[in-house]
C-alpha cells in the first residue's frame, strides 16, 4: 500500500541558485588526474536534458522526411496540404468570430498618404492596436500588405520597420501594421507605474503567457494566428482594399507571424517571411527553440516542420527572405526551400516559390528590402520602381492608437491570461484510462534500458556512513545518470531504502540532518540528478524564454516533440529504479520515496505507471497546475514541473488520489533549504511504521 504524507509548499528554489553548482570532489565524474578533474567522455553530460530533446526531435523529423520522400503526384501534395493545415489550425476551433467593434481613434496627414489609427477586438475586449497607411494616389481598390514586426517594445513604430512600411506606401500599397500581443501598446503584464512589463521584455511576455496556454493543450501561436485572421477580417470591411491582392511580410518574430498567418488564412495571396524560416533540425542544432509562439503545440510530434508553412500555401506566391549569417540557420532555409519546391513543382507553379539570400546577420538589408518590394509589385499587380528610398519616420508617440500608448492604462480590456482561462474546457479525469493518459500526455516512454552502473568512488561526509558514487549508462547512450547511494559502510542486504529526490539534485541532500538520521536508523538513502538538475544542469544554457532563471525554452522544445520535462525526468527515474532493483543489496528492500518540492511531479508520474513504493513522503509539494492557470503571476519554478496539456485530463491531486494511499497527512516545514526538524521527525516516524 502506498502512503502519502504531504508537507505543504512554503518556499521555492530558483534555477539560478548557486546550489545547482556541483563541488568537483562530490561529482560522480570526478578524477584526481588532469586539470579538468572529470572523465573526458562525460564533460558534455551537463547538456543531458537538451540532448534528450534533440535526439527525440531528430527521430521524429527523420520519420517525417521519409514520409515526404514518398509524395510525388499533384494529388499526393493536395492531400498532404490538407493534413498539414489541420495540424496547424485545428487548435483554432475553440475561437469564434465575434464583432470586431473597430474604430478609428485618430488620423495623421502627410502630403502623399494618410495614417488611420485603428482599434479592434480579435476576441471580446481583447484589443488590437494597428495603423493603416493609405496612399492618396492609389489604385481603387488597392492591394494591401499586412506588416508584422519582430520582438520589440515599440511594435511596428521603430525606424527600421517604418522604412519598409513607408516605402511600400510610397509605391502605392495600403499597409496595415499591427502590434503583436505583448508588444507595442499591447503589454500583457503591465506595471502601472513604469508602463513596462513586469515579467521582462517581449520574449518573456510571450513565454510567461505561453506556459499557461500549454497547460490547457494549446499554444500561444493560436492567439498570434487568430489576431492575424481577425486583422484580415478588418481589411474586409475597408472598401479601399482589394481582398484579392493581399500580402504579408515581417522580419524575425514578424517572419514567424508571416509564415503562420499566411499558412492559416487563404486570403493571403503573397507572403514574404523574413529572417525566420529555417527548419527544426537546424534550429535545434544551432540556437534551440525560441519563445512560446514560435512553437506550435506538439508540432514535431505531429510531423510538422517549417517547410509545411510553405507547402500549405502552394502554389501561391511565397518569397523566403534570408541572410547568410542569420541566427536562424541559412542551411535550414536552403533545405526548406528545396523541399517546398517539390510541392510547388507538383502543383504546376515552381516559379511562384522564390528565395533571396543576402550577406548579413539577423537584419534587413537593402537588397532584401528591394526584393520584397519587387515581389509584391509583381504578384499583387502593382508594377513600379523597387528602389529602397529614404523616408521621414514618425515619432513613436505619433503612431500611438490609445491615449496613453498602452491598452492596459487606456481601456478596460482582457489579456491572454484571461482568454486562456475562458477557453479552457475543463478537466475530464478518468481513472479507467489514467495510465495511458499520463503516459501519452507527459510523453513517457520506458524503453530505455540500463546497461551498466559505473562505480567511481565514495564520499565520507560522516564517520557513521559512506556515500557511494555511480553513473548509470543506458542502451541509447544519450546521457549518464549520476547517483548517490548513502548507507552504513557494510555489505549485505538492506531492509529499507529511501529514494530521496530534490529539485536541485542529489548533492543537496548531503547538507540535510535527516540524511544521517535515516542512515543511523538502518535506512539506505539513494538519490540521483535528473536531467536539468545537479550535475546534469547546464549553467551555460541560454534562451529567450528564461524567466527568473527558469529556462522555459526546454519546456517549449520538449513539447514540440510531444514530451514534457516531467516525462523526461520520469524516464530517467526509471533508470534509477532499474539500478536499485538489479542491485543484490536492494532486491528485497522495502522502497520508500521522499520528494522535496517540485520533484514530486516526476515521482508521481512514475508511480502512476510503475509504482515500486510502499510509502511516499512529499515535502513542500508543488502547487497544482490549476493554480498556475488561475494565477496571473505564477512562480516560474513551479510551472517548470508541469506537464503541457495535462489540465485537460488530470492534475497532481488526481494522481495522488489514484494511488492506494493508506494515509495522507499535512504539516508545515518552515526551513527554506532543508527539511525542518519537525517535518523530519514526522517523515522518519512515517517511514518507521
Amino acid at each position: 500500500m502506498t502512503k502519502i504524507i504531504l508537507l505543504p509548499f512554503i518556499s521555492l528554489l530558483l534555477f539560478g541558485n548557486p546550489a545547482y553548482a556541483q563541488d568537483n570532489k562530490n561529482s560522480v565524474f570526478y578524477t584526481t588526474s588532469g586539470s579538468k578533474k572529470q572523465w573526458i567522455t562525460t564533460q558534455n553530460n551537463h547538456r543531458a536534458l537538451y540532448s534528450i530533446i534533440y535526439r527525440d526531435a531528430c527521430k521524429l523529423l527523420d520519420e517525417r522526411s521519409e514520409y515526404i520522400d514518398g509524395l510525388n503526384s499533384e494529388s499526393d501534395w493536395i492531400e498532404y496540404q490538407k493534413e498539414a493545415k489541420a495540424k496547424l489550425c485545428n487548435s483554432l476551433d475553440k475561437f469564434q468570430k465575434t464583432p470586431l467593434n473597430s474604430k478609428i481613434t485618430g488620423k495623421l496627414e502627410r502630403e502623399t498618404f494618410t495614417v488611420e489609427k485603428v482599434l479592434f477586438e480579435s476576441h471580446p475586449k481583447f484589443y488590437v492596436t494597428a495603423c493603416m497607411f493609405i496612399p492618396k494616389n492609389r489604385q481603387k481598390p488597392a492591394p494591401a500588405v499586412k506588416y508584422v514586426c519582430r520582438h520589440t517594445d515599440l511594435g511596428f513604430r521603430s525606424d527600421g520597420y517604418q522604412k519598409v512600411i513607408l516605402n511600400l506606401v510610397n509605391k502605392g500599397f495600403i499597409v496595415f501594421a499591427v502590434d503583436p500581443l505583448g508588444q507595442g501598446e499591447r503589454v500583457q503584464y503591465p506595471d502601472s507605474e513604469t508602463g513596462k512589463s513586469k515579467v521582462g521584455g517581449t520574449t518573456r511576455e510571450h513565454s510567461y503567457a505561453g506556459v499557461q496556454t500549454l497547460l490547457t493543450g494549446s499554444s500561444l501561436s493560436d492567439y498570434f494566428i487568430w489576431d492575424g485572421i481577425r486583422s484580415l477580417d478588418y481589411l474586409e470591411t475597408r472598401k479601399e482594399v482589394d481582398m484579392k491582392r493581399i500580402g504579408i511580410t515581417g522580419r524575425s518574430g514578424g517572419g514567424t507571424q508571416s509564415a503562420m498567418i499566411a499558412a492559416s488564412d487563404d486570403r493571403i495571396y503573397a507572403a514574404a517571411p523574413e529572417c525566420y524560416i529555417t527548419n527544426f533540425k537546424r534550429l535545434l542544432q544551432s540556437i534551440g527553440p525560441q519563445d512560446a509562439e514560435q512553437n506550435p503545440y506538439n508540432a514535431i510530434a505531429k510531423k510538422f516542420d517549417h517547410p509545411d508553412f510553405i507547402h500549405i500555401r502552394a502554389p501561391k506566391p511565397t518569397l523566403l527572405v534570408t541572410t547568410t549569417h542569420d541566427f536562424f540557420s541559412i542551411q535550414g532555409a536552403r533545405e526548406t526551400f528545396a523541399e517546398a519546391k517539390r510541392s510547388y513543382t507538383a502543383l504546376g507553379k515552381p516559379e511562384n516559390l522564390e528565395m533571396t539570400e543576402d550577406l548579413g546577420v539577423h537584419e534587413s538589408t537593402q537588397n532584401n528590402r528591394e526584393t520584397v518590394y519587387a515581389f509584391f509589385q509583381k504578384h499583387l499587380n502593382l508594377p513600379g520602381d523597387k528602389t529602397d528610398e529614404d523616408i521621414e519616420p514618425f515619432a513613436i508617440d505619433e503612431l500611438y492608437v490609445t491615449v496613453t500608448g498602452q491598452i492596459a492604462s487606456s481601456l478596460d480590456g482582457v489579456t491572454v491570461y484571461d482568454l486562456n482561462k475562458k477557453y479552457y474546457p475543463g478537466k475530464n479525469f478518468s481513472e479507467k484510462n489514467i495510465k495511458r493518459t499520463v503516459a501519452e500526455t507527459a510523453g513517457i516512454d520506458f524503453s530505455r534500458k540500463l546497461t551498466s552502473a559505473v562505480y567511481t568512488g565514495k564520499l565520507t561526509p560522516d564517520e557513521n556512513y559512506v556515500v557511494e558514487k555511480y553513473f548509470l549508462e543506458n542502451d541509447r547512450n544519450d546521457f549518464l545518470l549520476p547517483v548517490y547511494v548513502a548507507k552504513k559502510d557494510q555489505s549485505g542486504p538492506v531492509e529499507k531504502a529511501v529514494i530521496w529526490m530534490h529539485p536541485q539534485g542529489k548533492e543537496t541532500i548531503l547538507q540535510q540532518p535527516l540524511l544521517a538520521e535515516l542512515i543511523n536508523s538502518g535506512f539506505a538513502v539513494i538519490s540521483a540528478d535528473m536531467p536539468g538538475t545537479g550535475e546534469l544542469y547546464d549553467p551555460g544554457f541560454s534562451g529567450d524564454g528564461i524567466i527568473k532563471g527558469v529556462p522555459f525554452n526546454y519546456t517549449f522544445g520538449a513539447n514540440l516533440t510531444g514530451k514534457s520535462i516531467t516525462g523526461i525526468k520520469a524516464e530517467a527515474f526509471d533508470l534509477l529504479i532499474q539500478f536499485i532493483t538489479e542491485d543484490e543489496r536492494f532486491k528485497k528492500s522495502e522502497l520508500l520515496a521522499l520528494a522535496q518540492g517540485t520533484a514530486l511531479s516526476e515521482i508521481m508520474h512514475y508511480a502512476i505507471l510503475r509504482n515500486p513504493f510502499k510509502k511516499i513522503a512529499a515535502v513542500d509539494p508543488p502547487v497544482t497546475s490549476k493554480e498556475i492557470l488561475d494565477n496571473e503571476y505564477y512562480d516560474p519554478e513551479q510551472a517548470f514541473s508541469k506537464v503541457p496539456g495535462s489540465l485537460k485530463y488530470y492534475d497532481l491531486p488526481d494522481l495522488m488520489s489514484y494511488l492506494p494511499a493508506g494515509s495522507i497527512k499535512t504539516c508545515i516545514s518552515k526551513a527554506e533549504l532543508t527539511i525542518s526538524s519537525n517535518a523530519a521527525r514526522e517523515i522518519k516516524t512515517f517511514f518507521d511504521n
